[in-house]
């Protein structure tokens, strides 16, 4: 079955991968993937992603089309969908619209992946440890009063971070808070620098962090997953940018492992938790009791070459092109029912 692709991405020049746009791939990366859809035997049709319209008239001039596979965050041209929480679950709407499947997670998955404080409620829903957390909402009243009830139910330190969006935007080393002047500079700069959006607040975890991708839908595969160095208290931009400069730092964990099982449940768990499709990858941190949280669901993990999920594919035994045709044929075989390849990693 040769299927006609439509791929969605957001990508920026080089110099451009800064601010709301820092976590954007370059068209390098893009041309990479795109490629390794080719070789999978498809035809493949690039759309990198900049508004409704264009998205909308590109369907409609060049469908139809037998899925697409949507990496997209949100709209270049509406730089908010990027990180706020609308973006992946606005571009899916579009297409379902227009009788267009995508891989990765569904609109409603998406809303709770997308949004930190939704996917806390469903995971705690579930009996999933979640760190202590307090939302502030600047539409609820005093933002002042809220850090005021923080301070009042939350013990230092604390970490801070924009409820939207599954990627590092907003968060640095300043992200650790240790009193409530800290605090209140964290929470005033992220509403100055994002907008009006909301914000969690939650315990500091100063145990080692794990990621874990898990991809399948009825039968799912968790793949080697990836133990951080102990000093990286915070996963920012900056760190995740470097971190295959660290691989040598960094633990490889397998099922010949004891704490892979219990990562591996945590993670199959939370994949059912939050309504999630084809692929997810988890973050996880231990508090100072060693117990693993989860801190973080991303429906569209990076896929770049040097990114986490293809090196932990790549201790499975996947190719970087077997690992995206996998993706792919994951999402065929829950849409049509029939993969169009066989995978041998």
């Amino acid at each position: 079955m040769k299927s006609r692709i439509l791929f969605l991405y957001n990508a920026v020049a080089e110099e451009e991968r800064h601010g709301h746009y820092g976590e954007c791939m370059t068209f390098a990366q893009a041309a990479k993937i795109g490629q390794a859809l080719v070789e999978g035997g498809h035809q493949v049709l690039h759309l990198n992603l900049r508004s409704p319209v264009q998205l909308e008239e590109f369907l409609r001039a060049h469908g139809p089309f037998t899925i697409a596979f949507c990496i997209a965050e949100g709209f270049l041209a509406l730089p908010s969908t990027l990180f706020d929480g609308t973006g992946t679950p606005w571009v899916r709407k579009i297409l379902e619209k227009r009788g267009v499947p995508a891989t990765h997670t569904s609109v409603a998955g998406m809303e709770v992946c997308r949004n930190k404080d939704e996917t806390y409620q469903a995971l705690a829903a579930n009996n999933i440890r979640v760190p202590a957390h307090f939302t502030i909402r600047p539409e609820a009243g005093s933002i002042d009063q809220q850090l005021k009830a923080i301070e009042e139910m939350m013990q230092f330190p604390l970490f801070v971070k924009p409820c939207g969006g599954g990627n590092s935007i907003g968060i640095s080393e300043k992200s650790i808070v240790n009193n409530p002047r800290e605090l209140e500079e964290q929470v005033y700069f992220l509403l100055e620098d994002l907008g009006d959006l909301p914000i969690l607040v939650e315990t500091y975890l100063p145990g080692q962090e794990y990621t874990i991708g898990i991809i399948g839908n009825e039968e799912k595969t968790v793949l080697p997953i990836l133990a951080f160095p102990r000093d990286e208290k915070v996963r920012s931009f900056q760190v995740k940018k470097t971190s295959f400069t660290r691989r040598h730092e960094q633990e490889i964990i397998t099922a010949e492992d004891p704490r892979y099982w219990r990562l591996y449940k945590l993670a199959v768990d939370t994949f059912a938790a939050v309504g999630a499709q084809d692929i997810l990858r988890i973050d996880v941190r231990e508090d100072s009791y060693g117990t693993p949280m989860v801190i973080d669901v991303n429906g569209t993990p990076t896929l770049t070459e040097s990114s986490s999920l293809p090196y932990m594919a790549a201790q499975a035994g996947f190719s970087y092109s077997e690992l995206i045709n996998h993706i792919l044929d994951t999402a065929l075989e829950r849409v049509y029912g029939q993969r169009t390849t066989e995978i041998t990693g």
